[in-house]
């Protein structure tokens, strides 16, 4: 079964989300009903929820940190959420930078787009600036 974690916006619960079923209609938390918005496999998540999803996750974690305002950060959006729905092998998540500006300096992120990937609650690899699809796919 291809599947990603997500928190639930309402309730914050954690929730393991089929991607096939995710396709057919949209996912709903399984504690509170409320609709879990995904962007492709990809949720945005906050620090609380980052780190909750790292020690959670089966499979590697690959996290793109990005801000409204900066332009390579829309181009790789896309190509970021398209990669999500070519693997079943990672988790996906996207972080502001504008929002959670302690993690990102926790973190070491000096410029954006930085895509990090996390393997059993550590982080193994990061890649600075925007990736063509197959580079996203690459890291996994």
């Amino acid at each position: 079964m291809a599947s990603t974690l997500s928190i639930c916006s309402n309730c914050e619960s954690l929730n393991k989300i089929d991607l096939e079923k995710a396709k057919l209609s949209k996912p709903v938390c399984g504690k509170c009903g409320c609709e879990i918005p995904l962007k492709g496999a990809v949720t945005e998540v906050n620090e609380k929820n980052f780190w909750r999803i790292i020690k959670k996750a089966d499979k590697p974690v690959i996290i793109d940190f990005w801000a409204s305002w900066c332009g390579p950060c829309k181009i790789y959006g896309p190509i970021f959420q398209e990669a999500s729905l070519k693997t079943d092998k990672a988790v996906f998540l996207k972080i502001n930078t504008e929002d959670n500006p302690e993690l990102s300096q926790r973190l070491g992120i000096r410029g954006i787009p930085a895509t990090l990937v996390f393997d059993q609650g550590k982080e193994i690899r990061r890649q600075a600036g925007a990736l063509p699809l197959e580079g996203v796919l690459s890291l996994i």
